[in-house]
């Protein structure tokens, strides 16, 4: 080929300049929340992480409705599409493209997408929540030559069963609705 033009110029080509970088193309995709923690709908993500945070993309498809869980590490999210319910402890809320939410560590919280479209939402976890079967081998590390042998906390999920999540779930949405 002629000018350097590549064979597929609608794909974007594997690119990495520098340990500390990747397309977020070149990121392997996981699943990350398995079906057995879920009411309905699934959750995808592609994870990058470094020593001391971890963010991912991640798309919750409609109908998708976790188990309340929490982890060892503080999480700041952004909205990047879509929309869905967000529940922590006893209280929670309807959360929009554009808007952005924090879950405290070790907060008992999961979520609710209740509209016909996916949410895409931009997370971050500090520690890095890398610690989930599957998401160990999926997410992608971005650390120099010489960080490779820094001791990474590795934070998974944990799965209580004494919350009352449909009842939390009731006054949210009936609160919502009447907002």
């Amino acid at each position: 080929m002629s000018g350097g033009a590549s064979s597929s110029s609608n794909k974007r080509s594997t690119r990495k300049s520098s340990p500390l970088m990747i397309s977020l193309d070149d990121v392997p995709e996981t699943v990350l929340v398995p079906a057995k923690h879920l009411s309905g709908g699934s959750v995808g993500a592609k994870i990058a992480y470094g020593a001391d945070a971890s963010i991912m993309v991640a798309t919750r498809q409609p109908g998708y409705h976790s188990r309340p869980h929490l982890h060892d590490s503080e999480q700041l999210n952004y909205v990047l599409s879509g929309e869905l319910y967000v529940f922590i402890d006893e209280t929670g809320f309807l959360v929009k493209q554009g808007d952005v939410f924090r879950v405290p560590r070790n907060a008992v919280h999961w979520s609710w997408v209740q509209g016909t479209a996916p949410c895409v939402l931009l997370e971050t976890h500090a520690p890095p929540l890398i610690g989930d079967p599957g998401v160990t081998d999926t997410a992608v590390a971005l650390m120099t030559e010489a960080e490779k042998d820094t001791a990474i906390t590795k934070v998974g999920s944990q799965w209580p069963i004494d919350i009352d999540q449909a009842s939390v779930e009731r006054r949210v949405v009936a609160r919502t609705a009447a907002a």
